[in-house]
């Protein structure tokens, strides 16, 4: 099929011009044979061949020089043939024949056509001693070809400057897609390097990266560098003159090399430089977005050399692409880290806990062996944070994680779950008495005191044990007995430990209690829906809703969902649960877009136990909406991420189907949990809520407030809007303000309410 995009200006001109030119002497010949003008006419013919063949030739090849060329070379030897034949009858020819010659054609080719053409109507007129037609033709043509030679030098120059912004637009998309992608960053890195080999002439190229204790540096790539080279000059440590990169990295300002042999700033690195046949080096310092340097650019040339402007402009260009890698890739440890370890003690958090401990239990199954789960809650920390304040109270969580620690062996897990509490994984247990020993050696050191910002604290711990196979055979059940023993511990005194034991399983007994009567809560409507207002944060506005739903136990009074939700999704009720949550909602939410605003929308919790292809009841809920007549953009289901990391694939279809219904999606609780990449690139959600320990976190240069806000860039990346929970301060929600985060929710604005009080808020807004 025949298509003219994606073509060069000059492609365009020789496609056109010849494509006219064939068109117009068409008829012309015609005219010629009905005037016997055979011989011209032949000519015009071979001519319009000739033209035929060029554009073919062009547009197949998309070759514009050797076309131009035969053609312009034919067109004037024609055009003076004509002459010598015909007389000055075909003067005029000769000016498109010099325009066209100018603008297809190298410029020197150009002027020599013009020469010859201009030499040989010289002698024609000169020997028909026509010297009127001279002094009219001579003079016109030299002037349009110096227009011409002109127009042709600047047509050149901008397209060559055009060229050269496709080509850097073609390697910044290619390089942002390897980014978006979650290439690794030594592919990304690898091809920034390419790019860049490829658009200088006759250059190497490496990028270094600046270490997290911001001393050194070390290879990101460099692929065209000898290997020696790269060898000798990792871990380089920066500093003034040390090398162009060293200096660039320490004074984070651009350093140019022009001659490497006799520059102060390569003294200790001559020989080296002249065994890799290195002459120049410039240097471009990588900038972070905060303005931080996170490393160097480097080019090299085999010769002494300076950049010029425009080169400038590209190496600022390639260094901008190296510093969004390598932030997308520290962001990425960011989150990881964030969301598999303590922030506060290093150790792995509860996530990280639980993927060791189910590598360790498959070992021990494996190889018929045994391991020790022990639960560690300090006594009285409550009192510490209380008297002395949070920061005494994170030190001293800090000393005991490294205390715990130094008893430990080196095979062990020691874990933190949250506020006091820790779990240590004993692996290859031999024997009860080694479980004694490390028990006592963590009960010792922990008792001894502690010098902490000037105080001296003293604080004991609690344990509770459990053993695989003896006691159960599954994470959740070994976890509940070692808390279950735990607790058994401070209720003997404190400061000691227990064994989980049979008698223990009566909490587990009230667990089963708990459950037959979460049976009987829908018929007997102990439940109720609470409905907590989601703000605009630039407009204030309040159209959006999460919907929460309450347990009212007849006897023991109100019931929280984070006890009984776990239960109804082990138990299967969750189903049952959801749909009467789902259905209760919908009910409201014509009156909410009746009686406030046209779009209001309604968040509703779901479990992954209703994703399930068999059991779930998602897809149902979307033929109800359909039935009721209710838009699909009224509610949003309200997943966690460890849905998308556990189930993958297996819920890939039915997220198509929602995505397919126009079902907003929301991630919960985001950072808490696994905070895959790749699964929120490919499920496609529509919010994403930053779990409120984060927020309520935030102060000005905290940890916790650089990931929200690296979440936040990532979320628009991924065309996501972030949804901030747990507000409850002014200062955290103008800090979510400046930071660009969309909605918020939180007791600063409202807790979650009844619906005829939900009603009242909304009224009054």
């Amino acid at each position: 099929m025949f298509s003219v995009k994606n073509r060069t200006n000059k492609e365009l001109a020789l496609l056109s011009s010849t494509a006219v030119t064939a068109i117009i002497l068409l008829p012309i010949i015609s005219l010629r044979i009905f005037n016997h003008e055979y011989i011209i006419a032949l000519a015009d013919l071979f001519l319009v061949i000739m033209l035929i063949l060029a554009f073919y030739y062009t547009y197949k090849t998309r070759k514009v020089e050797l076309s131009g060329t035969v053609i312009a070379i034919f067109s004037t030897v024609t055009w003076m043939l004509l002459l010598s034949y015909k007389g000055f009858y075909y003067a005029f020819w000769g000016f498109p024949l010099i325009i066209a010659a100018f603008y297809l054609l190298r410029p020197l080719i150009a002027l020599l056509l013009f020469s010859c053409s201009f030499t040989m109507f010289f002698i024609y007129t000169y020997l028909d001693a026509n010297w009127v037609l001279m002094l009219v033709i001579l003079p016109s043509y030299t002037i349009t070809s110096a227009f011409a030679y002109i127009f042709s030098i600047t047509v050149a120059r901008n397209d060559r400057t055009i060229q050269a912004n496709q080509r850097l637009s073609k390697y910044r998309n290619e390089i942002l897609e390897l980014i978006v992608n979650s290439s690794s960053l030594d592919k990304v890195l690898r091809a920034i390097v390419t790019s860049a080999e490829c658009e200088f002439n006759e250059v190497k190229c490496s990028i270094l990266l600046l270490n997290e204790e911001r001393t050194n540096l070390t290879l990101g790539a460099g692929q065209s560098l000898p290997d020696f080279y790269n060898q000798a000059i990792e871990g380089v440590a920066i500093g003034e003159g040390v090398g162009s990169c060293g200096t660039a990295a320490f004074t984070g300002k651009r350093v140019i090399v022009e001659d490497i042999a006799t520059h102060a700033y390569w003294a200790a690195w001559v020989e080296l430089a002249a065994k890799a046949k290195l002459g120049a080096c410039w240097s471009e310092p990588v900038i972070s977005s905060t303005g931080e340097v996170i490393g160097t650019f480097a080019i090299y040339h085999e010769q002494k050399a300076r950049p010029t402007s425009n080169q400038f402009s590209l190496i600022e260009n390639f260094a901008h692409l190296a510093s969004i890698a390598i932030e997308r890739v520290q962001a990425n440890k960011s989150i990881w880290r964030h969301a598999n370890f303590d922030s506060l003690t290093g150790l792995p958090n509860r996530n990280m806990m639980r993927e060791h401990l189910g590598l360790a239990l498959k070992s021990c199954h494996r190889n018929k062996t045994k391991l020790a789960i022990v639960f560690l809650d300090l006594d009285n920390f409550k009192d510490v944070n209380d008297t002395l304040g949070h920061d005494v109270g994170d030190a001293l969580l800090v000393e005991v994680a490294k205390r715990i620690k130094s008893v430990m062996r080196e095979n062990d897990i020691v874990a933190r779950l949250g506020g006091d509490e820790f779990v240590v994984i004993i692996n290859d247990l031999n024997d009860l008495d080694g479980i004694n020993r490390i028990c006592q050696g963590i009960l010792t050191t922990l008792s001894a005191p502690y010098s902490l910002v000037g105080e001296t604290i003293h604080t004991s711990a609690s344990l509770g044990v459990t053993i695989y196979p003896d006691d159960g055979t599954n994470i959740d059940s070994l976890l509940k007995n070692a808390d279950q023993a735990m607790y058994s511990a401070k209720k003997l005194g404190r400061e000691n430990y227990q064994f989980f034991t049979p008698s223990m399983r009566d909490a587990i007994n009230n667990r089963v209690e708990l459950i037959s009567e979460l049976r009987k809560a829908i018929d007997n409507k102990e439940f109720s829906l609470v409905y907590q207002p989601i703000i605009n944060l630039s407009s204030h506005e309040v159209y959006k809703a999460e919907v929460l739903i309450r347990w009212h136990h007849p006897t023991k009074g109100s019931i929280s969902p984070e006890l009984f939700i776990p239960l109804a999704e082990e138990t299967g009720l969750i189903i049952e649960i959801s749909d009467w949550v789902f259905k209760t909602a919908i009910q409201q939410i014509n009156i909410l877009r009746r009686d406030f605003h046209p779009d209001f929308q309604l968040s509703i919790n779901t479990s992954p136990v209703q994703y399930q292809t068999d059991k779930g009841n998602i897809g149902q809920w979307l033929e109800h909406l359909q039935q009721e007549g209710i838009p699909t953009d009224a509610i949003a289901l309200e997943i966690t991420e460890n849905l998308l990391m556990e189930s993958g694939e297996k819920v890939k279809d039915i997220f198509e189907l929602i995505n397919g219904a126009g079902i907003a999606l929301s991630i919960d609780d985001f950072g808490t949990g696994y905070s895959s990449l790749s699964y929120l690139k490919l499920f496609k959600a529509n919010y994403l809520k930053i779990d409120k320990s984060f927020v309520q976190k935030m102060v000005p240069d905290s940890d916790d407030l650089a990931l929200c806000e690296a979440i936040i860039v990532m979320a628009k990346k991924l065309k996501m809007k972030v949804i901030a929970e747990g507000i409850e301060t002014k200062q955290q929600q103008q800090q979510l303000q400046q930071i660009h985060c969309e909605y918020g929710q939180g007791y600063l604005f409202a807790k979650p309410l009844p619906f005829e009080q939900f009603k009242r808020y909304l009224a009054t807004k």
